[in-house]
């Protein structure tokens, strides 16, 4: 899978960040924050350019990967006004191992500049079926196996390990291979994958946050903007 992207070295703090740029052409693709939870739709270019980019973020230690979803988009006909007059976000995917804070994002994001281009190339083979993933307990190394949820500046942060994100992109990936298929067969088939806030979970510590702890991410067959 193919990820057409700008990089950009950005230096902030005495640190200097690496930021993976998703391209203008990278597929029709929304991000909804409404209060309770997150709703992302995106057509199936945006659908096989997220999975890659998720696949990219598990292969990337050291850099921030970069969706802009939130200039000038609208999102699918039928999803309801109340949908539709939220606040939209950009996303960003990082492993914790950069201990990036989502409080330096604004000043780093204006920073860019025009950056280099570059195709980030990653294998179909990164992403395993949904029925072969390990759906049992797990996450026992604690919180650098999972997936956190963090926001700043109009901006989702999705933080975690290599494993939490090859998981995260093999869900992502069966809208790609499952979706286009079902919506043609079903018109009226709603595909969809659910993304949790780890740290949220039964039992865990409860810990300051802002936000949703749910994503929600559905296939948009045909999109058609209102």
């Amino acid at each position: 899978m193919k990820l057409r992207t700008t990089v950009h070295r950005v230096r902030h703090g005495g640190e200097e960040y690496r930021v993976v740029k998703a391209g203008p052409r990278s597929g029709r693709a929304v991000l909804y924050d409404h209060g309770w939870s997150l709703d992302m739709y995106v057509d199936r270019t945006a659908a096989e350019s997220l999975t890659a980019a998720v696949g990219l973020a598990a292969r990337s230690r050291r850099s921030l990967v970069y969706l802009p979803l939130k200039a000038g988009r609208e999102g699918p006909k039928g999803i309801g006004e109340w949908r539709r007059s939220t606040v939209a976000l950009d996303l960003v995917l990082v492993q914790h191992t950069l201990g990036f804070p989502p409080s330096r994002w604004k000043a780093v994001r204006g920073r860019l500049g025009v950056g280099r281009t570059h195709t980030a190339e990653i294998p179909e083979t990164d992403f395993r079926r949904y029925e072969e993933l390990d759906h049992g307990p797990s996450h026992y190394a604690g919180w650098r196996d999972e997936l956190r949820f963090g926001f700043a500046a109009d901006t989702l942060f999705l933080t975690g390990s290599a494993p939490a994100f090859r998981t995260t992109g093999s869900l992502v990936h069966s809208l790609v291979t499952d979706g286009p298929a079902r919506a043609l067969e079903y018109p009226d088939s709603h595909d969809c994958v659910t993304l949790e806030d780890d740290g949220l979970r039964v039992g865990r510590p409860q810990r300051r946050r802002i936000g949703p702890g749910t994503l929600h991410i559905a296939y948009a067959h045909g999109w058609k903007a209102e």
